[in-house]
């Protein structure tokens, strides 16, 4: 199984929403100012994307996403709790950042986005205040997948025992 590992840093911006205008258009919701944010953090992501792969093409085959998103921590944050892992619960949702990073990463590191059958996803605050995402990509072998099939059925089959 071939990957590649590389650190976008930025502050983390979600896919933004879309409205639907009355003729049916669809156009991004959100002040100009939001869109330039999202728009930086897509060209962040990409870049970072294309110097991880260098000449290899787009992958066609399963692949295994994990992608830790590191937030910048709010002003009025005690300081004693920047000093380690901090989970973040508050907006951005994760599944804005998560479609983000298919979005940006297609053409690049995949040829569709659904190719990606695996994806694990965290947002916690950033250490040492430098906000970004670490991603980590697998490139899934059919031995690998018929490794996994092989796990999942013993694992069923201990659960059906029972």
């Amino acid at each position: 199984m071939d990957s590649v590992t590389f650190h976008v840093a930025g502050n983390p911006a979600p896919k933004g929403s879309f409205t639907r205008m009355p003729n049916g258009a669809m156009l991004p919701a959100g002040t100009t100012a939001s869109r330039k944010k999202v728009a930086n953090w897509r060209n962040d992501i990409r870049y970072a994307a294309i110097e991880a792969m260098g000449d290899t093409p787009p992958s066609r085959g399963p692949i295994r996403l994990m992608v830790e998103f590191q937030l910048p921590y709010p002003v009025s944050s005690i300081r004693k709790y920047q000093m380690g892992w901090w989970p973040h619960t508050k907006q951005p949702d994760v599944d804005k950042l998560l479609r983000m990073m298919f979005d940006a990463l297609t053409g690049i590191v995949w040829a569709d986005d659904s190719q990606v059958n695996f994806a694990h996803c965290n947002k916690v605050y950033a250490w040492n205040d430098r906000p970004g995402a670490h991603v980590v990509i697998d490139f899934l072998t059919d031995d690998f997948m018929q490794e996994l099939a092989i796990r999942q059925r013993n694992v069923t089959n201990v659960l059906d025992s029972l």
